[in-house]
């Protein structure tokens, strides 16, 4: 049990990892901080877990925090993760408002959800904590190196089948989604799988697990109009989310607000654009470790770094305020690879492109005179990538895509030293 000291307990570090005797472990943490017990971190099992806990404080001798407490980090497009400290009953607001709003809309009830995205992200552990919630224990994904199709079919027929009669439910990103969309291959079952599951199965593709959730959250990076399109017309229901870790995961379903909460458009322009403003009992206290008053500018709101506009009352997000890149579900910072680029001796400027299947990819535009100087056009990509491999540099930060300059051309500006990115993204949208 946590250290106690007058009302204020330990922060936990909560090493979880998306495997079913790992997520098992945690349920009596969980259970304990929802009751108000316990003040938790959810953290991976590895070294970045643990230097994650070391910038929010925790642990033994680390700053206490309040009880029935989780603190969630985010994926840091600031470059420093911050921990939003989300209280038990902002963890209760947004299960209840979550099976209120899937009942409304498909007249369906709480029931078992399927947990097939890291735990230690709020996405994750939001999978867990709506499946307390309404009573089950969440089934998990057989680990696996990468998601796949057999993964998938084999944990939804195996809760199928414990759960006949319940609705069930998942949470996924866009690009597990289209995975599972454009699988055609008959999912394989590993040895030792029961037969009841075995059978069911060997007669699963992606599409057909798919139609047997309930509902299917949607979240992390922009869902594709062509996904939802093909989703439809297979019989899938699936809920494109918008939220964060400041809001306890997703807080707009479908442009709309889910009950209790709500969506305003700070300071918007002539065509309606503005920061986006979340509000609702949802939101998060504050952050842990840096200072939270531009971010949270009154009780339960939140202003994000997002800039969208309301249309009939439907939230359209148009781009990052701090223009942040989301790739795969992960907010990457232009700053950070650049920083990464100029370490191995380029001069670049990091932009994306839109990806079918990461939704954003991080694209470098390098100009001459660097380690690709004598290099073709067709050679920049593959120079650029193996470079910043060779340095060490991590995999999400290294361009997917590079675009080198003319030998009389610069990167544009639009003053003394301040690189002109727009120009820079139309640059590459053109040239790539």
């Amino acid at each position: 049990m946590p250290r106690s000291i007058l009302g204020r307990v330990t922060l936990e570090p909560l090493p979880i990892s998306l495997s079913s005797a790992s997520v098992h472990a945690a349920l009596p943490v969980l259970r304990d901080c929802l009751a108000g017990g316990r003040a938790v971190l959810p953290i991976s099992p590895d070294d970045a877990g643990r230097h994650l806990a070391a910038v929010m404080d925790a642990g033994e001798t680390g700053c206490p925090g309040t009880p029935g407490t989780l603190v969630a980090c985010t994926s840091g497009s600031t470059g420093t993760p911050k921990g939003a400290v989300l209280t038990a009953d902002a963890l209760t607001a947004s299960a209840e408002a979550t099976a209120s709003y899937l009942r409304e809309r498909y007249n369906v009830e709480p029931g078992p959800w399927l947990l097939a995205l890291p735990p230690h992200h709020i996405a994750g552990v939001q999978v867990i904590l709506r499946s307390l919630h309404a009573g089950f224990e969440p089934a998990v994904l057989p680990a696996a190196a990468r998601f796949t199709t057999a993964a998938f079919a084999e944990a939804t027929a195996l809760l199928r089948i414990t759960h006949q009669h319940e609705d069930l439910y998942t949470s996924l990103v866009p690009t597990q989604l289209r995975r599972l969309l454009d699988d055609a291959d008959r999912a394989n079952t590993a040895s030792g799988t029961p037969d009841e599951v075995a059978t069911a199965v060997a007669a699963m593709d992606g599409i057909t697990a798919l139609r047997l959730y309930s509902a299917i959250l949607v979240g992390g990076a922009a869902c594709p109009d062509d996904l939802v399109e093909r989703c439809t017309a297979e019989g899938i229901r699936i809920v494109r989310t918008y939220g964060s870790s400041e809001t306890a995961g997703g807080m707009v379903y479908d442009g709309t607000p889910i009950p209790g909460t709500a969506v305003e458009i700070e300071d918007p322009d002539p065509d309606g654009v503005g920061r986006v403003l979340l509000s609702g009992p949802t939101v998060a206290t504050g952050y842990r470790n840096v200072d939270s008053g531009e971010a949270f500018p009154a009780p339960q709101v939140f202003r994000t770094s997002d800039l969208g506009r309301l249309d009939d009352g439907m939230l359209n997000i148009l781009g990052r305020a701090d223009g942040a890149i989301t790739s795969g579900g992960l907010k990457i910072l232009p700053e950070d690879v650049e920083h990464a680029l100029d370490a191995a001796g380029f001069t670049a400027c990091v932009t994306a492109l839109p990806d079918e299947q990461w939704g954003q990819i991080v694209v470098a535009v390098v100009e001459g005179g660097g380690p690709g100087a004598d290099a073709p056009a067709r050679d920049i990509t593959d120079l650029v990538r193996a470079t910043l491999r060779d340095a060490g540099v991590e995999a999400h930060l290294i361009p997917r895509r590079a675009l080198q300059l003319e030998e009389h051309e610069h990167l544009p500006l639009t003053g003394p030293g301040k690189l002109d990115r727009q120009a820079v993204q139309r640059l590459a949208a053109t040239r790539l």
